[in-house]
């Protein structure tokens, strides 16, 4: 049976007097000893920056407020964390509903299950993006352009994420009813909508300037740990 000591400072004292009393050291050689194994203990802990499940869940992603809003929190995941350009998912929503069409009906949205790409490549463009569709997309072609805009299906219902890259057989997530979150590349396919003229789509925005965004959304390693 194995015995789990919990390091900290205490005890890191308790130790190093022990030893300092059974080797015989000098009372200064002692105290700058303590001082200093104190002080890098104290730097360590400052320097390691742990962030619970729930920050790396929701790191990057704006979380959609309302059932029918994942166009909106997806389409402004990728103005403020790709380009860098603060915009709530509440000011899209706002922007999108202001179509004639759901302002005389606005129960389209809800027969229609949200937004469509349509009303998100309207309002970048209106905000001095260029919004671009894709169709008849491989897997490949979002690796390629991530992160990119992608309709799923998942129990029935259809809902945008945003695709941010792969590692081993998983891909990542930027999923406005959850956070980040990883999915095994099969299952991603099998979600993954397929229309039947345009084949399986995305979206990306892009700036008019050509000039490189800073990205926040490019996956790292440790990205790859929220399962789900």
């Amino acid at each position: 049976m194995y015995k789990l000591t919990l390091i900290t400072p205490f005890n890191i004292l308790f130790k190093t007097s022990a030893m300092i009393r059974k080797q015989g050291c000098s009372p200064v050689y002692a105290v700058l000893l303590i001082v200093l194994l104190l002080a890098n203990f104290a730097g360590t802990a400052e320097g390691r920056q742990v962030k619970s499940l729930l920050e790396m869940r929701r790191e990057n992603v704006i979380l959609q407020q309302w059932d029918l809003s994942c166009g909106a929190a997806a389409l402004a995941t990728l103005l403020n964390y790709q380009h860098g350009d603060s915009v709530a998912e509440k000011e899209v929503a706002k922007a999108l509903m202001t179509r004639k069409e759901y302002l005389k009906n606005p129960a389209i949205v809800q027969i229609r299950e949200g937004f469509s790409l349509l009303d998100l490549k309207r309002f970048v463009d209106s905000r001095g993006y260029k919004g671009i569709g894709y169709g008849k997309l491989a897997l490949e072609d979002l690796i390629e352009r991530a992160p990119i805009l992608v309709p799923i299906n998942t129990h029935g219902y259809n809902h945008f994420v945003i695709f941010r890259g792969v590692q081993g057989n998983r891909v990542l997530l930027a999923d406005p009813a959850w956070g980040n979150r990883t999915m095994l590349i099969r299952k991603f396919k099998q979600f993954w909508i397929e229309y039947p003229q345009f084949g399986k789509v995305g979206f990306i925005v892009t700036r008019r300037d050509g000039i490189e965004p800073p990205n926040r959304l490019t996956p790292k390693t440790s990205d790859f740990v929220m399962l789900r």
